[in-house]
């Protein structure tokens, strides 16, 4: 079951996939974001610039790499039958991993 703090920062802000009433339902950044972050911790680094997302390459490049994807994906139900953005990017990723991508990729600069 999700707890409305992490669902306000992390679904409903940065998830296209995210409905109301859908609550057991939680992708694998999700769960990573809230095993390792209080929301107190995500609040004060979305106070701080996250770098602009951009699916296409180039500046602003979504985050991805094999040890992102083993901690985050493979840890996902969704990995085996559901995720587009694993499989194939043909669809956009999950709100969890869109928020840890741009948080690690701004450490990275």
């Amino acid at each position: 079951m999700k707890d409305k703090s992490y669902t306000e920062i992390v679904c409903k802000k940065f998830c296209k996939y995210y409905k109301e009433g859908k609550e057991e339902l939680l992708c694998g950044g999700y769960e990573f974001l809230r095993n390792n972050l209080t929301p107190h911790e995500l609040k004060i680094m979305l106070n701080s610039p996250l770098p602009p997302l951009n699916l296409r390459g180039g500046e602003g490049e979504l985050y991805l790499d094999e040890e992102l994807i083993s901690l985050v994906c493979k840890q996902c139900g969704f990995f085996i039958d559901g995720c587009d953005f694993a499989e194939s990017r043909s669809g956009p990723p999950c709100g969890g991993y869109i928020l840890i991508s741009r948080i690690v990729s701004r450490r990275a600069c």
